[in-house]
């Protein structure tokens, strides 16, 4: 009796031993679990939301991104804080109306425009929280690398860059005098960490994410990172590799088929090149994301990162506006309007949000959100804590991505300053549950929409929803009082007036 309970003694302690064994060799997992959480944010340029095959686009192929959607969560109501470039990066990077931040519209080399430097963007905020932060691509926050007087990228929050200030890719044919211009359009504008790199023998969007791949293999230390990667895909003028002009021949007009080096600007009196190299384009940007995504695999990173693909605004459709918007095909998906203005085809996009086991793989969400809720969500999740010396417009969608919902706190509102136009753009919408207003420039209503019954914008009900007006417009007046009494505006010394373009 004694032998068999000493026995069942020695078992329980050597089972006592085998559990703070366990226990002990389990503390590095418990660590591992406990890192900081990588962000990478890839920006398309101008790419619509019928533009992808994911998205319903007929012809185009793109698998990489069709992929992405696959493994995490596509939003079919996510838009981008402005129908303009300059504007909707700063709204995604500051989770600021784009008007609070400095920048009402695009903004053109030469002008005294830039981001705010009293903003703080996402790459700021992880910066103090010991991140690695790079970008590269396409900046527009301010008019030009060149400008001292003005942030530039390290002053964004990022320790490395490669970047170009500019509103799309300048290249050396803009230089030439003779008339046609024929030739590649290489990039001759992009800036490594403040350094002019001048003209490369590369396509903008190799020359991107090869800068992105690099920077992923070529860290040293074991810090969390947030890399920016903002292509000018499908900025034009485009540039494609042959195998996907090739690719999408049967869709370009035999014209186009001969003279495919001919420079956009002189392309005026030319009959319509057809919308294959458009579609090539978009397969082109899709390559790069995908070899973006495959490196993030094989360094280890990918079950601790959250991927997020989205565009700055709608697309450059067929309308032609500008020389550089010839030839142009985006796709909107059936919405109303583009590129510039307020209707949703200027302001819905693609976007898809990938991380794994935290995000259902295949999951979509009908919600409304908006590229101002990237940085809250951002900071609900790496668990930093915004501050609270300013207004941050966006909300976190945490809940969204678990499949659950949220209750907005404030409207949806876009706001754009384009009064050089013979024909200026209306400036401002506000949505709220299903309806949306579109206000011009004097304050106005000129429409309201339905979005649950009228997803093309279509069917105008102003004047027949008089307590949908009146709640609308209190709350619109109320927001538009707080962007031009906003905080950090006034410390800057701003007021909320146009800017002068001419």
């Amino acid at each position: 009796m004694k032998k068999k309970l000493l026995s069942s003694m020695i078992g329980s302690l050597l089972f006592s031993s085998t559990l703070l064994h366990a226990s002990e060799t389990s503390k590095p997992a418990t660590e591992t679990s406990e890192k900081k959480i990588n962000v990478i944010i890839i920006m398309a340029d101008d790419l619509g939301y019928g533009d992808l095959g994911v998205y319903g686009h007929p012809i185009v192929q793109t698998p990489n991104l069709d992929a992405l959607a696959n493994e995490g969560m596509r939003f079919t109501q996510y838009y981008a804080p402005s129908p303009l470039c300059s504007p909707s990066r700063a709204g995604l990077l500051t989770g600021r109306t784009p008007f609070r931040t400095g920048i009402r519209s695009w903004i053109p080399a030469g002008k005294n425009v830039a981001l705010g430097r009293n903003e703080k963007t996402i790459a700021n905020y992880l910066k103090d929280q010991g991140y690695d932060t790079a970008m590269m691509g396409k900046l527009h926050l301010n008019a030009g690398a060149e400008r001292i007087d003005q942030p530039q990228a390290k002053d964004m929050g990022f320790d490395y860059s490669l970047v170009n200030a500019g509103g799309y890719v300048s290249n050396d044919l803009e230089k030439s005098k003779e008339r046609p211009r024929y030739g590649v359009v290489y990039p001759n504008g992009f800036v490594r960490n403040g350094k002019p790199i001048g003209t490369v023998k590369q396509l903008s969007g190799e020359l991107v994410s090869d800068e992105a791949l690099h920077w992923l293999s070529d860290r040293k230390d074991n810090n969390p990172f947030f890399m920016y990667v903002a292509f000018t895909e499908v900025h034009s003028p485009l540039a494609s590799p042959k195998k996907y002009l090739d690719l999408y021949s049967k869709y370009m007009s035999e014209y186009e088929k001969k003279n495919q080096d001919l420079f956009y600007a002189d392309w005026a009196d030319k009959p319509w090149r057809g919308a294959g190299e458009y579609y090539a384009n978009i397969s082109y940007l899709d390559e790069q994301v995908g070899k973006i995504l495959k490196k993030v695999k094989e360094i280890g990173e990918e079950d601790n990162t959250i991927i997020i693909f989205t565009s700055d605004n709608g697309p450059v459709t067929r309308e032609a506006r500008k020389w550089y918007e010839l030839n142009m095909a985006g796709e909107t998906g059936g919405l109303r309007g583009r590129k510039d203005n307020l209707w949703d085809g200027g302001i819905r996009v693609p976007a898809i949000i990938k991380y794994p086991h935290h995000i259902k793989a295949g999951s979509v969400s009908d919600i409304p959100v908006t590229g101002l809720d990237i940085l809250p969500t951002l900071a609900s999740m790496l668990n930093f804590t915004l501050p609270t010396d300013r207004i941050i417009d966006g909300q976190s969608i945490k809940p969204i991505l678990a499949g659950q919902t949220i209750t907005r706190t404030k409207p949806l509102i876009w706001a754009i300053d384009m009064p050089y136009q013979d024909d200026p753009v209306d400036m401002w919408a506000i949505r709220e549950g299903d309806w949306k207003m579109i206000i011009d420039r004097n304050g106005k209503p000129k429409y309201l929409y339905n979005m649950k019954n009228d997803i093309g914008e279509v069917n105008n009900l102003l004047g027949k929803q008089s307590d949908v007006e009146k709640k609308l417009l209190i709350d619109f007046e109320e927001y538009k009082n707080s962007i031009e009494h906003d905080a950090l505006m006034a410390a800057r010394g701003e007021k909320p007036v146009a800017v002068n373009w001419n």
